[in-house]
């Protein structure tokens, strides 16, 4: 069954079949009490930048593979790329989620969604070497930037905290820029 925070999110994103399982708080449909600062940021503002903390966290893992696992210039530079790119935005994602007055502990760390590397892709990944795992990282890499891609554009258009649809916005350039490199 999926949480009310998460039927929120995607409610408010207008991303339809995608439901989060596990993992989610349950509970009160009420915000947390807030601060000030922190009572510009929406439920979707909320929601978003913890989903996107959990996929871009569980994503660091398979970047930090590339450089031991390919045989690839292109590869390694995409690699190298995408974890610049990620660690930037987990950078700013951190900051949101202070300014928020998020819980330190995120419900969505360690859900199986689309996009989101799991332990087992992680498993698979690390057995791999070469092309078969330059095909394998690109397939994860797409289904990621896809998938924060379209959490991006929902957050554009019915997020209101000034700074998390900023970051949104960021989020959908790096997608369309690294995207043609994956091939």
């Amino acid at each position: 069954m999926a949480c009310n925070q998460c039927m929120r999110l995607f409610a408010g994103l207008g991303i339809v079949g995608v439901l989060c399982l596990g993992g989610c708080v349950t509970g009160s449909d009420s915000p947390p009490a807030t601060s000030d600062a922190a009572s510009s940021f929406t439920a979707t503002d909320r929601a978003w930048i913890e989903i996107t903390t959990a996929m871009d966290e569980q994503l660091v893992p398979l970047l930090d593979l590339v450089g031991s696992r390919t045989g690839s210039a292109a590869v390694r530079e995409l690699g190298a790329q995408a974890g610049a790119a990620t660690k930037a935005q987990l950078s700013d994602l951190r900051r949101l989620h202070d300014q928020a007055g998020l819980p330190a502990e995120n419900p969505h760390q360690g859900m199986e969604m689309p996009g989101m590397v799991s332990p087992a892709q992680m498993t698979h990944a690390g057995a791999l070497r070469d092309a078969e795992f330059d095909s394998y990282f690109k397939k994860c890499l797409r289904d990621h930037l896809e998938q924060t891609g379209r959490l991006a554009l929902g957050e554009k258009s019915s997020g209101t905290e000034p700074q998390t649809v900023s970051l949104a916005a960021r989020v959908l350039q790096e997608r369309d820029r690294l995207s043609p490199l994956i091939g």
